[in-house]
């Protein structure tokens, strides 16, 4: 019965778009995620790929499931590498921010600045020695030197160590409470200064962000209004290569905010070819 459920939710999302999206999905198991947290993940966006693409009606297409256990790096940068090339922009479905690493290596140039938008509550700037969850940005600013990023929606309450790490890296970013609709005017601006910056961009959300939280969890979800006018200011931007959208527990993958994220997508779509 919940699988009918879910399968109803995501007839609903279907836009209307004769541009081409990809729809992806990546799982891959890094620290510190159990095996068992990995293959609930893996099942859940395997799930989530199969049932978008019975629905997509030529709009999104099969682009594939990568379980980066199985598969190595290179077929999923390959499939993504095509993408890039073309006029279809990728969106996927990932258990990990860290899957952004596959895919910068195919943008970064030394003629070109490269964007990284991120909608969520962490920085994810923590710098083990390899690759673990949290390490995301702290990993594609040292690898890449053309990479440019900005946070929307940090908790407020993160350390002030943390702060002045990230101004350290040159990161720019608007905290939670500077993400709501009455600060509406102001998220534009600061997004569309940083914007006219960047050749190319690649958005990242964290669905979990987006979530409401239960009385015992802290902070609150974002503002889904705010997300889906920073989606559409992105896409207009006609610079945008890649959507990552990063979740591996239902709640959070079927949520109605994940819905209103995939319905902005496929609505905006048709602007990346036309005046902003």
């Amino acid at each position: 019965m919940f699988g009918l459920f879910r399968r109803k939710q995501v007839n609903d999302i279907k836009g209307s778009s004769p541009y081409s999206l990809a729809l992806l999905s990546v799982s891959e198991r890094l620290k510190p995620m159990t095996q068992v947290e990995f293959e609930i993940a893996n099942q859940s966006l395997e799930e989530v790929f199969d049932w978008l693409s019975e629905q997509e009606q030529g709009h999104w297409f099969n682009g594939g499931h990568f379980n980066m256990s199985d598969q190595t790096g290179a077929q999923y940068q390959l499939k993504i590498s095509r993408y890039f090339g073309s006029n279809t922009l990728p969106v996927v479905f990932t258990n990990n921010t860290e899957t952004i690493l596959h895919s910068l290596p195919l943008l970064d140039s030394p003629r070109k600045e490269v964007g990284v938008i991120h909608i969520g509550h962490q920085f994810d700037l923590r710098d083990p020695l390899d690759v673990e969850q949290g390490s995301a940005f702290h990993f594609a600013l040292a690898r890449y030197n053309g990479c440019r990023l900005f946070y929307l929606g940090v908790d407020d309450n993160q350390s002030m160590k943390t702060f002045e790490y990230a101004e350290d890296l040159g990161c720019d970013w608007m905290k939670a409470s500077e993400c709501t609709f009455s600060h509406r005017f102001a998220v534009k601006q600061q997004l569309t200064a940083y914007l006219a910056h960047c050749d190319e961009v690649v958005l990242n959300i964290d669905l979990a962000s987006l979530y409401p939280k239960l009385r015992l969890e802290h902070g609150d979800g974002l503002d889904v209004q705010i997300v889906n006018r920073i989606i559409r200011l992105v896409l207009m931007s006609q610079k945008t290569k890649l959507v990552q959208l990063v979740g591996w527990k239902d709640k959070h993958i079927y949520s109605k905010a994940t819905q209103g994220v995939l319905h902005e997508i496929a609505t905006m779509v048709p602007s990346r070819d036309c005046a902003a």
